[in-house]
């Protein structure tokens, strides 16, 4: 009995990364740069992610291809001991997508991106080891849409999204009594979900949109060992939430352009996680995320004919509960800056380029220990100087 324990506590860890912190936004270079706001025009095969419904803007083929690097890391006490630094290292998230108008009102698209992703890493034997020293989340979307222009101010979209997930986690469950194994837990699934947009084009300067992302229902299957003490199949249910993106963008001139937009994300829907493990009955762990909201804002310049500028910041809450707390990513309200340029290569070819700064707020969290764990050390797990690194490229060629 007492090795089931030790399993349940080893393994239960790595679903808690779905919780808090792991939803990705970086879905464009120039998306990125732009903080996220272009809802209400986007202007080329990007707005597969951003709007589906202005597609319709399009008139030509249009195909993008590029990625994001993202480096999180950030200084880290246990009570008032100090930790390691984690440093996870730097992600990838590739994107690629794709439109193809068929008619003057209808539009075909295609996109791949991911949205949800990241990890962490930290020393062997730290603190709070039972919890994690390292996992990685990676989440990819494959993404049919079709739009429709219904009238000169008025789109819609629908769309289909097609989610890979994947997860390795590792954590040394008995470091607390100084037995250096490692649990190994690795798993992953498919799961469907859809996409409905809308696009409103309020004058000829002002254009609106708003998006929405339905759940997707995932049942990750994989495998799970604890060297000396277990092996096995494993399996978890996990529900990604749902979400509403509106946004406006302003053509204040032909050279000066602004957008916003606003994010909610139904992260309650991740309130507890079915976890089932080698030799045991289900086990579930309580997370009680909240509802959150993101917001973001930026503005973009053309220098030249050839060269844009672009800036923006972005507020996004951590929905995180505080006496739920993991260590699998750093917790805390997010700040970040965003920059950008824009380089037309040619006439049909653009290349986009972006930098962003996150900076996360000082938070607490106490890492509660598992029913009847007796072995290894819980408490307040603080984080402070957290940030993240993100370096994107993208091209885009309109035929």
């Amino acid at each position: 009995m007492k090795k089931l324990l030790l399993l349940s506590f080893a393994s239960v860890a790595a679903t808690l990364a779905f919780g808090a912190g792991f939803g990705l936004y970086e879905a464009s270079s120039r998306g990125n740069a732009m903080a996220g706001a272009l809802v209400g025009k986007t202007g080329d095969a990007t707005a597969n992610y951003f709007n589906p419904a202005a597609l319709t803007d399009t008139t030509n083929v249009s195909v993008y291809a590029g990625f994001t690097l993202i480096n999180p890391f950030c200084d880290h006490k246990v009570y008032s001991a100090k930790q390691a630094k984690m440093n996870a290292g730097w992600f990838f998230a590739p994107t690629f997508y794709l439109s193809v108008p068929v008619t003057d009102d209808l539009v075909l698209g295609w996109g791949n991106y991911a949205e949800y992703g990241l990890g962490t890493k930290y020393k062997d034997g730290w603190a709070l080891a039972y919890d994690t020293t390292e996992t990685t989340i990676e989440q990819y979307t494959m993404n049919p849409n079709i739009a429709y222009k219904i009238t000169d101010w008025w789109s819609v979209s629908a769309g289909l999204r097609v989610s890979y997930i994947t997860f390795e986690n590792y954590a040394q469950p008995l470091s607390g009594l100084g037995v250096p194994n490692k649990s190994h837990l690795k798993g992953d699934d498919w799961g469907l979900g859809f996409v409905l947009g809308s696009k409103f084009k309020i004058t000829d300067n002002i254009h609106a949109g708003i998006v929405y992302r339905s759940r997707i229902k995932h049942n990750i299957e994989g495998d799970f060992s604890l060297p000396g003490v277990t092996s096995g199949d494993a399996s978890a249910k996990l529900t990604l939430p749902s979400s509403v993106t509106t946004g406006v963008n302003w053509d204040i001139t032909d050279d000066w352009r602004v957008g916003a937009t606003i994010i909610w994300t139904e992260w309650s829907t991740v309130d507890m996680i079915d976890f089932q493990l080698p030799g045991t009955a289900s086990h579930r762990q309580r997370l009680d995320f909240k509802n959150a909201f993101r917001y973001g804002m930026a503005t973009e310049y053309d220098f030249t004919d050839w060269l844009q500028g672009r800036l923006g910041y972005v507020y996004d809450l951590d929905p995180s509960h505080e006496n739920r707390g993991t260590t699998m990513l750093p917790a805390g309200d997010r700040h970040i800056i965003t920059s950008g340029l824009g380089f037309q290569l040619t006439e049909n070819l653009k290349l986009d380029v972006g930098l962003s700064f996150i900076c996360m707020e000082r938070s607490e969290r106490f890492i509660q220990p598992r029913a009847g764990q007796t072995f290894g050390q819980s408490g307040m797990w603080r984080c402070r100087n957290s940030f993240s690194y993100l370096v994107s490229a993208g091209l885009t060629y309109n035929f």
